[in-house]
């Protein structure tokens, strides 16, 4: 058991993974849509801890789900756009027994008849992509990407934009007209 707790550990802990769970609003139609902006003036915003803010990540993200939007079908407008986007991060601190220290003989205590547990520290950080219909003021679909990460990530281009891309995969196309 302990083999597979440290496993999962370094797995978890290895950035690669991340999994995406989407909501759409049942039975709606994407159909209407033709274009987007970002929310609050359609300026990018960012909402997470203070000391995990970094402007260059930010930036990265917003320009990965632009991009993502396009992909789709659909053109960046102003304020009288059919959608507003937003996006914003949750990073929290946890942690994960992985292994007891020792329980048996040790030369300067003796005999211990105790195990100690031995804990991993890690992040876990969610991406939400909210996609909401302007005119009705409603959440119409929406990414929660979550991915572990080690205490001081380091941020890398690329990794944002698969997460990105992986987190807005199941966005429906716009339909265009040839």
């Amino acid at each position: 058991m302990k083999k597979l707790a440290i496993i999962f550990t370094i797995l978890m802990l290895s950035g690669c993974a991340v999994t995406v769970k989407t909501y759409q609003k049942p039975e709606h139609s994407f159909e209407a849509y033709k274009t987007w902006c970002w929310m609050k003036g359609c300026e990018v915003t960012y909402q997470g801890p203070d000391y995990l803010y970094d402007q260059k990540v930010a930036d990265e993200i917003a320009n990965a789900v632009a991009y993502n939007m396009y992909q789709k079908g659909f053109e960046q407008s102003d304020d009288s756009s059919d959608l507003v986007v937003n996006f914003f991060m949750i990073v929290k601190e946890d942690s994960a027994e992985i292994a007891d220290t020792y329980d048996g003989f040790m030369p300067e205590i003796g005999w211990m008849d105790q195990a100690y547990p031995t804990y991993e520290r890690f992040l876990k950080g969610s991406l939400i992509i909210d996609i909401i219909d302007r005119k009705k003021s409603e959440i119409v679909w929406r990414s929660n990407a979550v991915r572990y990460m080690e205490l001081n990530p380091v941020y890398d281009k690329t990794e944002i934009w698969a997460a990105v891309e992986k987190a807005m995969k199941k966005l429906p196309e716009v339909a265009v007209p040839k």
